[in-house]
């Protein structure tokens, strides 16, 4: 059995990240601080030589369960910083699932899509405290109605579906709401539905 070389497997995925780049495709999976990283730096290489080519839009894959809020945000300022000062075009792609934070930033895409057999999850963050119990209860409180605003109103501005006030009672129901193509597509969480592409049998001819 042939040990693989490390350098050689390293140099590999980087020839692949880099020809993805350039063909303008980008996977999101986990949704945390390297992660966003990564995406805001590959978002700006991809977004520098498509300077107002329409034609040439960058697409960000979703298969995700997740993630920090925070970094999810941060992923969907960077989409936006790059469509003002680029002026790209960048389309999200739901591939299988967009939970939680992943269907969020699905939210930022010029033209948003999901596979006939894709689902996004919304539901209410979920929070790991510890410290001081005022200040924590009083502190976080604070947070969690701000974060709950910005999502609201993310949604209802995007979506054009009912307003911010019906989007916070629909995510923080306390169910975990799991929506399948042709209710996002209802809610006006997707442009469009990406069904699979037919197969024809082949018939022998005499």
């Amino acid at each position: 059995m042939r040990i693989p070389d490390l350098g050689a497997l390293l140099a590999e995925a980087q020839m692949r990240r880099m020809a993805l780049d350039a063909t303008g495709a980008y996977f999101v999976t986990d949704i945390d601080p390297s992660h966003a990283e990564d995406f805001a730096k590959a978002l700006l290489l991809m977004s520098v030589p498509r300077r107002g080519q329409h034609d040439q839009a960058i697409t960000v894959y979703i298969n995700s369960g997740g993630g920090s809020v925070g970094d999810g945000l941060a992923m969907m300022e960077m989409i936006n910083r790059m469509r003002r000062s680029h002026d790209v075009r960048i389309n999200t792609v739901v591939l299988g699932y967009a939970y939680s934070m992943g269907a969020i930033v699905s939210q930022a895409g010029d033209h948003r899509s999901i596979g006939r057999y894709g689902t996004l999850m919304l539901h209410a963050p979920q929070w790991i405290l510890s410290g001081e119990d005022e200040r924590i209860f009083k502190d976080y409180q604070q947070l969690s109605e701000h974060y709950q605003r910005t999502v609201a109103n993310l949604f209802a501005r995007r979506t054009g579906y009912r307003n911010a006030a019906w989007w916070k009672r629909f995510i923080w129901s306390g169910r975990e709401r799991f929506l399948g193509p042709d209710e996002c597509l209802r809610l006006g969480l997707v442009d469009e539905i990406l069904e699979p592409a037919l197969h024809h049998e082949a018939h022998p001819t005499i």
